[in-house]
């Protein structure tokens, strides 16, 4: 599978002996994970996905230990520490009006209502009052925060976000 994978988690460090390594979930909330398949995974060192036929979950702490089909040691679990879980984009359900997934916003351009182009969405951070987004702007990073008052509209259809964030508030 390509490019339509959207990151739901990575693989962590070993643990153990048997081939269990630790999964960090970018989801929230974080057991929304396991009801993501199917999964494929992308090596740290590339760029091309592949799929995860089989594995084993367990809880650990407030998170996850996972072993892939065929990892029985530790050795072989460090190989894929820092690797990328995906899942295709269609695994997700609709949302609701005003609501957005990440990967939906990331890419959109930004602009402002005085009509000036802020620059494009290249992430968001979680900052627990709300999300913000992370806009690149020549080589800058803007950040904007995701809530009312300052969106003022989300066009995924055109992939353009308009913001109440005039240009002199970057400065």
């Amino acid at each position: 599978m390509s490019q339509d994978n959207v990151v739901v988690g990575r693989l962590g460090r070993a643990f153990g002996v048997k081939g269990w390594q630790h999964l960090q979930s970018f989801t929230s909330p974080q057991d929304n994970l396991l009801s993501y398949q199917p999964w494929f995974l992308r090596l740290h060192n590339s760029d091309h996905w592949q799929p995860i036929d089989s594995y084993e979950i367990q809880n650990h702490n407030d998170g996850y230990l996972v072993r892939l089909a065929g990892v029985e040691q530790r050795e072989a679990a460090q190989q894929f520490s820092g690797s990328l879980l995906g899942t295709p984009a269609q695994t997700f359900g609709n949302t609701e009006d005003g609501e957005f997934y990440w990967h939906q916003l990331i890419g959109c351009q930004v602009i402002n209502e005085q009509g000036e182009a802020l620059g494009e969405v290249k992430g968001l951070l979680e900052t627990g009052a709300h999300d913000v987004l992370q806009i690149m702007r020549q080589g800058q990073s803007v950040l904007v925060p995701f809530a009312d008052p300052f969106i003022t509209e989300v066009n995924l259809t055109d992939r353009r976000i308009l913001v109440m964030w005039p240009s002199e508030w970057n400065d």
